[in-house]
């Protein structure tokens, strides 16, 4: 027996020492601290239901699919990548079920440096370079501005300071962006943003976070951006390019507290493009405000738990860029008012099931609000839009 226990002993130890070889060899880089994936699969029933002249109904079953990677470098660096399903739009991932089950692409969603530098015990901070995820503080509401399928190019900062005796947080945001570069022009199209914020912790074990930004854009009636697809509303010139003026102010905030167990955040945002102004060479009116305010209650985000919601939106023909808003909303974009409500539940943890409709008219009637038609085109057009989404997402 003692041979044999010999023998399973260098056995045993040849095989640790073959597994550490491998080990070795599967390692990627000396730069590499560490690395870590993540990703989703949603699949979506898309529906909808359209009144006006030229508009058809549409059904579509769609998927989505990301994957990604967060790779932490030395000196409080982390390269972060994500690849994606869709068609190459800016404001969605989705991928409709057509073409003959011809093969769909992957796109690169996300791409950008992070730098996290320590300042302080209290404070953090964040200085991002890349294709990255936008900076700004972003609750639901905000999607009247940034659809959350949106990632900037350019530059974002991020800094948050943490008072403990008054229970406070101040925080600023910074975003500076590429819209567009042409080789033809002598000038390349930017947006700029700035967003000013604090949290302030309440009795009942309630927290109010608001924020104040400005986002200007930089050369936005030169040309078009060069977008995928061009969403509705903005009135827009012969050659593509938006016709206003655009320096939008918001308002954001979110009073988050309980009813009972359940999780309770009212959200609310107010828009106003402080650049548009009433110009004889573009008709309408200045149509410039926009507001979207609604409640969702509970959080279906592990095992057994659930949420409900309900917001009430309402966007003016120029009260932001139609092309970085909600794609969602009706066809996405602006000129649109309407409602939204959604419920979800969470079997599992990783697993969750969601019903979400949208209610939703033209508020200027008169403006053709069907993208990529210029107002001497048609009239009229694309008045009431109802939609339904129903999805099954999965996180991995």
């Amino acid at each position: 027996m003692k041979p044999t226990r010999a023998v399973l002993a260098g056995l045993l130890a040849l095989t640790a020492v073959s597994a550490s070889a491998q080990l070795d060899k599967l390692k990627l880089s000396e730069t590499i601290q560490s690395i870590k994936f993540a990703g989703d699969v949603r699949l979506r029933n898309d529906v909808s239901a359209k009144r006006g002249a030229g508009q058809n109904n549409r059904g579509r079953l769609r998927y989505r699919l990301r994957f990604g990677s967060e790779i932490e470098l030395p000196e409080s660096l982390t390269a972060l990548i994500r690849l994606a399903s869709g068609t190459g739009e800016q404001v969605s991932t989705n991928q409709s079920y057509d073409n003959l089950s011809a093969q769909k692409a992957l796109w690169i969603d996300q791409m950008f440096l992070r730098w996290k530098p320590m300042l302080h015990d209290d404070a953090t901070a964040a200085l991002a370079a890349g294709r990255m995820q936008n900076p700004l503080w972003r609750v639901y509401s905000s999607d009247i501005v940034w659809d959350d399928d949106f990632n900037p190019e350019g530059f974002g900062e991020s800094l948050e300071w943490v008072f403990a005796g008054p229970e406070l947080s101040l925080f600023a945001n910074g975003l500076q962006a590429v819209a567009d570069e042409d080789s033809s022009s002598g000038k390349n199209q930017w947006y700029f943003s700035q967003q000013l914020g604090f949290e302030k912790t309440l009795p009942l074990d309630s927290r109010l976070r608001l924020a104040g930004a400005y986002h200007k854009w930089s050369d936005e009636n030169r040309s078009s951006f060069g977008q995928a697809p061009v969403q509705d509303g903005n009135r827009r010139l012969a050659n593509g390019s938006l016709a206003a003026r655009f320096g939008v102010g918001e308002a954001t905030a979110q009073l988050s507290s309980w009813i009972g167990s359940v999780p309770l955040a009212l959200q609310a945002t107010l828009i106003r493009n402080f650049r548009q102004v009433r110009n004889d060479n573009v008709r309408g009116p200045v149509g410039r405000d926009g507001y979207q305010a609604g409640v969702i209650a509970g959080a279906a985000k592990t095992r057994g738990q659930w949420e409900a919601a309900y917001f009430k939106k309402y966007s003016q023909i120029d009260a932001t860029v139609a092309d970085v808003a909600d794609s969602d909303f009706a066809d996405g974009g602006t000129n649109r008012v309407g409602h939204i409500a959604w419920i979800a539940y969470a079997p599992r943890d990783w697993l969750q099931l969601k019903v979400k409709g949208f209610v939703t008219d033209a508020i200027d009637r008169s403006f053709p609000t069907v993208a990529g038609v210029t107002p001497s085109a048609a009239t009229n057009l694309d008045k009431a839009v109802n939609r339904l989404q129903m999805d099954m997402s999965i996180k991995f």
